[in-house]
């Protein structure tokens, strides 16, 4: 794990700092070496998650008894949890790839190679309930299909897994109000500094904090 934080926390200075040097070189450059790297990271990521399920699949086809089996058990459910993490980090990656290569770099290959691989993780995201099954191979893990998936899994967890789930979504939901917060701050300074304007941005920002809050805050009220 502390591998993860530091790839994700070098990746992240990264990118900020080419976007930093964008401001001051040739944007179509800069840009075209922003995107190269987020499609770099992405494609490092995605075989890294690709990895985590293939030896997930191959711990299921070992039999292993006492002590060791519980050892097994919490390797692959830390590996899903990884493959589970790569993946979103990689979709959203492609996703800023694909966007920044059809405004500032206008590049026909990396545009078609930043959707390939929005394709291939938006994949490997839907799968991820089927690689549930092979981490728990006693449980009857409900489709994706399912319009009450989350509640279905959420009865499959007993109160120890109910309780990390539970305490993940609140403290992702406090980060996501904060994150929206600062982002709506830094685009009004970035605004009133003379650059180009970014009130749709800031518009937006403020109707998925809205959105989000109340969505929460209604699910509560109703309970």
């Amino acid at each position: 794990m502390k591998f993860i934080l530091q790839f994700f926390i070098s990746g992240v200075a990264g990118f900020f700092s080419v976007y930093v040097l964008m401001s001051f070189s040739d944007v179509h450059f800069a840009g075209e070496v922003t995107v190269l790297g987020l499609i770099a990271i992405s494609i490092i990521l995605t075989a890294l998650s690709i990895f985590r399920f293939q030896k997930i699949k191959l711990l299921n086809k070992q039999n292993f008894s006492g002590e060791e089996e519980d050892e097994v058990e919490d390797r692959k459910y830390k590996m899903f949890a990884d493959y589970s993490l790569f993946a979103n980090i990689s979709f959203v990656l492609s996703i800023l790839a694909l966007s920044l290569s059809i405004i500032v770099t206008h590049n026909v290959i990396l545009t078609i190679a930043s959707l390939i691989l929005l394709i291939i993780t938006y994949f490997l995201i839907h799968y991820m309930t089927r690689l549930m099954q092979h981490v728990y191979p006693e449980r009857n893990i409900p489709s994706k299909s399912d319009p009450d998936y989350a509640q279905s899994v959420l009865d499959l967890a007993d109160d120890g897994e109910k309780h990390v789930i539970l305490d993940g979504l609140y403290k992702s939901q406090g980060l996501l109000n904060l994150s929206l917060i600062i982002a709506i701050s830094l685009a009004t300074v970035y605004s009133v500094s003379g650059e180009e304007s970014q009130i749709f941005s800031i518009i937006l920002m403020a109707i998925v904090l809205l959105v989000v809050n109340g969505k929460y805050l209604l699910v509560i009220r109703n309970k």
